[in-house]
């Protein structure tokens, strides 16, 4: 579905609270315990305080014509709020009109309403309140002889009521049985009789969907949260009861630091298990505003608009109550939006997964996620804040040196450029003015940041983002002459404050290395809260060492961060997207891949080597002579920058063309076929990569096989032939081929089977 087709039904802007549509509705006037109206009356007698089988309630009642009376039960229970009708008696009266009278009603209700559970009666009503009501009702001319089947308690003329006590569950007497029951029935009563059946001790409808705060980069990288049923069974009915009729509330802090870069981005939103949204979804659009979408009970899906411009750089904490009604806050100013859609709202929370932030099916906001409360069968009011005091002015709180930058760089540019004679006469006939920008309090608090913009006068008219890693330079060159003779008198103090400066000019390693220094308590003493601060501001910053800190942190749950894998898996996959597109391009020849050696290991210290040692010239003799695994080897080396040895991707794909078009070597073959496909090195070339793949997999190349299946799926988009390749590099031992048969079964595109098959998906290899 196209988020963009929405079709708002109303939109409305109120400053009062909604009644919650699930409240039983009364009538308009007030109802008291004995009603009079004219010379018809009914009031009670006699009540029982406790709702129980077989008590009697009395009731006088007076008639000025024909009338029906009516008493009724009605009660309420864990399984069923707007209660439901458990007992009801009705009569007519015709003869003794204008005389008082009185009769007993005794009170009879189903066996699961009184009677605890055994072994026929295994889930007994949870009832917490009973209402007994009587009422009087007129008959017409042609209903003196039968009672009026319409006539109802909200409709009567004269109607009294009174709250009665519920006999709890564990009070109820067990129902005498007319015969005895069998021997199994027996049996098992006897053993689960005595069974105390306990929820769990901290369930509740209160779910925390986040406890801390989580970075959002505006990419498709988001937390995913699933919910399952409750385990309670009077929470597990309430909920079920709500599916066609939504009632819950959604609390989100959220702090942005720009609006969306496309048309949309996500807040929070519900996907069901068939890969569409459901209910709720919240979006932000490219200009502040916040569109709210829901699944009616028909199916279709409706939304509204609510123009509000959300602001920048500071926490604002959004309520969403399904009841129809939206609420926004910023900070201490209230504004609720109202929307009411003309059909009930499909809702089923256990049903596909709520994800917060971005997914695959749309980007993230740009910014930070505070706590979230989720609360799953509704409220009137939520009481949800900010942890830490030092987040509420997260990330930008030091304002103030980055406005003494930004006006020394141009006071710096501006003398930079040729001279203005105007300015020379203005300042020779005009008014005086000090040339004197800050006092000279700002400037002994921030003396370290002028000294250093002093030295990079020459220099400082580049852009602002460099001038952050000179920043980040010139600190780490300061901490590593501390052993020198010549120390730098700098303080740390005022280290950390050029390291702040660098971190708010987006150079992000300074932000690692401030949270890194706060975490280990380098300054004196530990402070976590501004660790975590500036772990936050780097991931924000889409920094890669920042966003792997993170992950680490929330997989050990060390430092002050929640043990949280769901988490930590969105700054992973950050990183990983952020890899495997770096592996696709072509680096700059002098590049090595980072190798694990230990130094104590003197076996791999002698594997490393370069273009003059021993090994790489026997190496390469080896292949001049025509061996293929020297000639595979070496291109693998050359291409990759292995060992030492500086990496040469021309040399390499001449010796992967070698070994593969002379030699006719399967694994050469397939090397030199993918990098064909994709460009890397050589001239893109499908032609001769395909000639080579199928030659490879003539050979036995199971890789190769697989390569063909890829090639199949993803270019050709024949699902058929590519199914069968993938099948057959399987069977053949392929881990790739068996991954790959298994994402068909998870999307659905088996050949004659179309349907999704979440069973028949094989674990991807480890």
């Amino acid at each position: 579905m196209n988020p963009a087709n929405f079709h708002p039904r109303c939109l409305h802007l109120y400053q009062a609270l909604c009644e919650s549509s699930f409240h039983t509705s009364v009538s308009s006037s007030p109802v008291r315990e004995s009603t009079v109206l004219h010379n018809d009356s009914i009031q009670f007698d006699h009540v029982p305080n406790i709702a129980m089988d077989g008590s009697v309630v009395r009731i006088r009642y007076q008639c000025s014509r024909a009338c029906e009376v009516g008493v009724e039960v009605v009660v309420f229970s864990t399984q069923n709020r707007t209660g439901v009708l458990a007992f009801q008696k009705r009569w007519t009266n015709h003869r003794r009109l204008h005389v008082s009278r009185t009769l007993p009603v005794k009170l009879k209700f189903t066996q699961d309403l009184h009677h605890r559970d055994d072994c026929v009666i295994k889930h007994s009503a949870d009832v917490r309140s009973a209402v007994v009501q009587a009422w009087l009702y007129h008959l017409e001319q042609g209903d003196k002889c039968h009672v009026n089947k319409t006539s109802s308690y909200l409709g009567s003329l004269v109607r009294t009521f009174k709250v009665l006590q519920a006999v709890l569950p564990s009070q109820c007497p067990a129902r005498p049985f007319p015969r005895c029951p069998t021997w199994m029935a027996d049996l098992r009563w006897q053993l689960t009789r005595d069974r105390l059946h306990q929820c769990r001790p901290h369930e509740s409808d209160t779910v925390d969907m986040l406890t801390f705060p989580m970075a959002s980069t505006g990419e498709r990288f988001g937390v995913i949260r699933k919910i399952q049923p409750f385990v309670n069974r009077g929470l597990e009915q309430a909920r079920l009861l709500t599916v066609e009729k939504a009632r819950m509330t959604v609390s989100v802090w959220v702090y942005l630091v720009q609006w969306c870069d496309k048309s949309l981005c996500g807040i929070i939103h519900h996907i069901d298990q068939n890969s569409k949204y459901d209910t709720p979804l919240v979006q932000l659009t490219n200009t502040g505003d916040i569109i709210i979408q829901v699944r009616v009970a028909s199916g279709r899906d409706q939304a509204f608009r609510a123009h509000m411009a959300m602001p920048l750089f500071t926490w604002i904490r959004l309520d969403c109550f399904m009841q129809g009604v939206f609420y926004y806050s910023v900070n201490l100013y209230f504004c609720s939006i109202f929307c009411s859609f003309q059909t009930d709202i499909h809702y089923n929370d256990t049903a596909g997964y709520f994800v917060i932030g971005g997914s695959r099916f749309l980007p993230g906001i740009h910014g930070f996620f505070g706590p979230i409360k989720y609360y799953r069968l509704g409220t009137e009011k939520v009481h949800l804040f900010l942890f830490y005091c030092s987040i509420q002015v997260l990330p930008f709180w030091k304002w103030t040196i980055c406005v003494i930058v930004v006006v020394y760089v141009r006071i710096v540019a501006i003398y930079s450029f040729c001279h203005s004679h105007y300015i020379s006469l203005w300042r020779r006939f005009g008014q005086n003015s000090c040339r004197q920008t800050w006092t000279w309090e700002a400037q002994m608090k921030h003396r370290t940041l002028f000294s250093f913009l002093t030295t990079q006068h020459t220099s400082i008219t580049t852009p602002l983002n460099k001038l952050g890693s000179r920043m980040f330079e010139h600190v780490v060159r300061i901490l590593s002459n501390r052993g020198s003779p010549n120390v730098d008198p700098t303080t740390p103090s005022s280290l950390i404050e050029l390291l702040q400066t660098s971190s708010c000019y987006g150079y992000h390693h300074a932000s690692l290395l401030l949270s890194t220094i706060h975490l280990a308590g380098l300054m004196g003493h530990v402070d976590q809260q501004q660790g975590h601060v500036f772990s936050l501001i780097g991931a924000l910053g889409d920094d890669r060492l920042a966003l792997m800190h993170l992950g680490y942190k929330h997989t050990q749950g060390i430092d002050g961060f929640p043990k949280d894998f769901d988490m930590a898996y969105v700054y992973y996959s950050n990183v990983g997207a952020q890899t495997s597109i770096d592996q696709g391009h072509v680096l700059e020849y002098k590049q090595h891949i980072t190798e694990h050696i230990r130094i104590s290991n003197e076996d791999q210290l002698k594997g490393l080597t370069h273009e003059t040692g021993d090994t790489f010239l026997f190496l390469k003799l080896q292949a001049d002579k025509g061996d293929v695994e020297s000639q595979k080897h070496l291109a693998k080396l050359l291409f990759w920058g292995q060992n030492g040895i500086s990496r040469d991707v021309g040399s390499a794909i001449k010796w992967y063309a070698r070994s593969a078009i002379e030699m006719e070597d399967p694994t050469a073959m397939y090397d030199f076929a993918i990098l064909l496909l994709k460009g890397q090195g050589v001239k893109r070339n499908r032609t001769l990569a395909l000639q080579l793949m199928e030659k490879a997999v003539a050979k036995g190349s199971v890789q190769a096989l697989n390569a063909l299946g890829w090639y199949h799926s993803t270019i050709l988009k024949d699902y058929k032939t590519a199914f069968e390749l993938f099948d057959q590099a399987a069977r053949n031992g392929s881990h790739d081929g068996l991954f790959n048969l298994g994402i068909f079964h998870l999307n659905g595109k088996i050949p004659n089977n179309p349907g999704k098959n979440e069973v028949g998906s094989p674990t991807p290899p480890v």
